[in-house]
């Protein structure tokens, strides 16, 4: 319970985001006063955006929230208390640290406005951290003007990773990068300590448009060039074309971009508005994949079909669009400076998509100008996160029951007709699309069905994901979605999928065929990947440098490649080493590189950084197995147990760690709480009955596989084990059933049908 929490609540933590103390001052960035100079009206529609706003000093005029005067106000969540008051036209919090004792914060700094508000707090060693009780700043009529706990409906103790005062809360190393303008880190290992700084508190200027010296230079001198001094224009392209024969408008140059080169405005807005992990300095020129690793779809972050589920933002949606596809980029609908949206309603939509084709009640089949008339409603659904913050779906798709009927997955029908069932909207959609002018475009096959399929297991999941995998016309992210859910089903034929990704245009497709070698030899790795030691993408080289870092014998010619691309990947993953994940990513290098001294350094440094970090403790057990260490791993993982003790993977991991040192018994229990609390699990099942035959429980063996057979699972270790068990206590009747099942699976093994022959003759059929 506590994993699925903390997966579905993670993203939001990510949303938090945070900066720090101290002003630096770049000799590159000038700031906005000097850019205000010349660009007055564009810092006019900046002032009061959500930019503008995205961290100020805490005073009179940017604290939102009711701190109540000195006498103060009080909020109790699960019987948490928080107090805030002002004292000496300051702001403060008392409220519970890390250790569960009260204590009393300053307020630094509000960290956004609107829907909500939140407060930053000094907890030393350079540390912001964000309070989870939040100042909801909508009005009165719409339920806000009221103080708020981000997780409502749990309690958040002191020791609960997602306390305000953990890593996942910490403003340095979650959010403060997209929150400032010129932010440095400034992390120090050594001493655990940061110091933070930025050339300006929020998101400026020059966030977007890089630093300024050299434009303003160009400018004084009066050298009006074409990059005006930028290393990027953020102008959109081309030329928006309507033409009586045609529903929608098109872009005479949006070839020139697309997945195979990504407009500037979609690197630079991207580099916040995304779920990615970063693997550069973002203010660097460059495109997305030189400074991000995007998060392609896959559950729990997205559902099947690639609709957002947790918050991933913007841009992983937006690539899976048409939209994306003809060349549309943000400023196409929203004002980049104020951000507000370019026409009101569905006035946005209609400067593409023709209004008398569209914008009728033909098409969207809801009284004209309803809710359900709104484009937005059917094409962008939203989902509420941080309580009280909706965000729209960027994929612009078209509204699918069916799915939903197959797969589970949501459809904006349902949600708004929320008393109606799943084949009452689906029943709906197909009549429309029967007398529908719309009916070819609604009926084009969607990649979302293919998706759904492999990211859900269905039975055709490899097929599904294969095709989608190749279909050279699908967006890129989502062939990089399917190539890398090829994980799940790796065999030959996915080998080869992975092969012919390696030479595809788009660097997250390359990569994503990149993770597919990681368990195959060292030497078949090295003969596919090698070639790309050299890739043009930064993303697609760290990806390669990582499944080669236990590489030994480097042939000569390519030693020196080799070697530039470890110390990139060590460069990137030490930019992430103040965080739990960093740690472990770290970890694994080390480890792969049989540093096990400073591999079980960041593995022990990440469980000090999160307690309830479930690889941490899986890990530092695996290194001390290979180390023979066997008292070790099992100590690591009664600590984790004590922490976790509903985690079925740990119960597993004790298991066979007391398995190896003869400890039967013991490892009996464990493994019977791993089969039991994770139930479907076939391998925790298997591996049960397999101690259980150890400890001479033959019948109770069979007991177990049966009962995962029983839950329709065709697993063949499962059944073979369940065969043979039947046999030796004479159940020649069962275990021909199970021979004929593992036949049908496996026709062409000549063993089996020597096997199923035996047994007939034995039951004298």
């Amino acid at each position: 319970m506590f994993l699925l929490r903390f997966r579905n609540t993670l993203i939001q933590l990510m949303a938090l985001l945070f900066l720090s103390h101290w002003a630096c001052a770049s000799q590159d960035f000038v700031g906005q006063k000097v850019c205000a100079e010349c660009h007055q009206s564009q810092v006019d529609l900046w002032s009061g955006s959500h930019h503008d706003w995205a961290m100020r000093e805490a005073n009179a005029n940017s604290v939102l929230g009711d701190f109540g005067g000195e006498a103060g106000v009080e909020f109790e969540h699960y019987g948490e208390k928080t107090r805030f008051f002002q004292r000496d036209q300051q702001y403060w919090v008392s409220t519970q640290n890390s250790e569960g004792k009260e204590q009393t914060f300053r307020v630094d700094y509000t960290f956004g406005f609107y829907p909500l508000q939140q407060y930053l707090l000094d907890v030393g060693e350079g540390r912001l951290q964000a309070l989870s009780v939040s100042w909801d700043s909508r009005s009165k009529e719409e339920g806000g003007q009221r103080w708020f706990h981000l997780y409502p409906d749990e309690a958040i103790p002191f020791d609960d990773i997602l306390h305000w005062t953990g890593p996942y809360q910490n403003w340095n190393s979650r959010c403060a990068e997209c929150h400032s303008t010129n932010l440095s880190r400034n992390y120090d290992a050594k001493t655990d300590r940061y110091d933070t700084q930025w050339s300006e508190i929020n998101v400026s200027c020059e966030a977007c448009h890089g630093p300024g010296k050299t434009h303003v230079k160009q400018m004084s001198a009066g050298n009006k060039g074409a990059s005006l001094g930028f290393s990027w224009s953020l102008n959109p392209v081309g030329q928006w074309l309507h033409d009586e024969t045609s529903a929608t408008a098109h872009n005479r140059s949006a070839a020139k971009f697309g997945d195979h080169k990504q407009h500037p405005q979609l690197s630079v807005c991207g580099s916040c508005h995304a779920r990615r992990g970063l693997i550069g300095d973002q203010d660097d020129a460059g495109e997305f994949h030189q400074k991000h690793n995007l998060q392609l779809p896959q559950t729990p972050l997205y559902h099947g079909d690639g609709q957002i589920a947790d918050e991933v933002y913007v841009l992983g949606s937006f690539m899976q669009s048409k939209m994306h596809q003809r060349g549309v980029v943000c400023s196409n609908c929203h004002e980049p400076h104020s951000l507000k949206l370019r026409a009101e309603g569905n006035g946005v939509c209609a400067q593409c998509h023709r209004p008398d084709i569209f914008d009728q009640p033909s098409h969207h089949q809801h009284p004209q100008n309803s809710t359900g008339a709104q484009c937005v409603n059917c094409h962008m659904p939203e989902t509420t996160y941080m309580v009280v913050d909706p965000r729209r779906d960027h994929s612009l798709r078209i509204p699918r029951p069916d799915l939903s009927e197959k797969f589970g997955t949501p459809n904006a029908c349902n949600q708004c007709h929320q008393d109606k069932t799943v084949q009452w909207a689906s029943d709906a959609v197909s009549t429309w699309n029967a007398s529908s002018s719309t009916k070819k475009t609604i009926k084009r096959k969607h990649f979302s069905e293919a998706l759904a399929a492999g990211l859900t297991q269905a039975d055709d999941a490899q097929s599904q994901l294969m095709g989608l995998a190749m279909a050279g016309h699908q967006p890129a992210i989502i062939q990089a979605a399917a190539t890398l859910a090829l994980q799940n089903h790796f065999d030959q034929s996915a080998l080869l999928v992975a092969q012919t990704q390696l030479h595809h245009q788009n660097p997250m497709v390359r990569a994503a065929g990149v993770e597919l070698f990681s368990p195959l030899p060292l030497p078949q790795r090295w003969t596919d990947l090698s070639p790309l030691l050299n890739d043009s993408s930064k993303q697609v080289r760290l990806a390669v440098a990582r499944t080669l870092a236990a590489m030994k014998d480097i042939p000569e010619p390519k030693r020196a490649l080799w070697q530039r691309g470890q110390e990139e990947y060590l460069a990137v993953l030490k930019l992430h080493e103040d965080t739990p994940n960093g740690q472990m990513n770290l970890g694994l290098y080390r480890l792969a590189k049989q540093q096990f001294t400073e591999a079980e350094a960041s593995y022990q440094r990440a469980l000090a950084m999160n307690s309830s970090l479930l690889g941490g403790y899986l890990n530092l057990a695996d290194l001390y197995r290979q180390q023979q260490n066997e008292s070790s791993a099992e100590a690591i993982l009664l600590k984790g147990l004590k922490r976790l003790p509903q985690v079925a993977a740990l119960h597993h991991s004790l298991g066979l760690s007391l398995v190896r040192q003869q400890k039967y018994s013991a490892a009996s229990e464990a493994l019977a709480q791993a089969a039991m609390i994770d139930v479907s699990n076939t391998r925790y099942s298997y591996l049960y009955g397999l101690i259980l035959q150890r400890l001479d429980k033959p019948q109770a063996a069979l007991d177990e596989w049966q009962r995962i057979l029983r839950s329709g699972v065709n697993d063949q270790e499962v059944l073979m084990a369940a065969m043979d068990q039947s046999y030796k206590l004479g159940d020649i009747k069962m275990a021909f059933d199970y021979a004929q099942q593992l036949l049908v699976l496996n026709p062409s093994d000549q063993r089996l049908q020597q096997w199923v022959s035996q047994l007939r003759r034995q039951l004298g059929r």
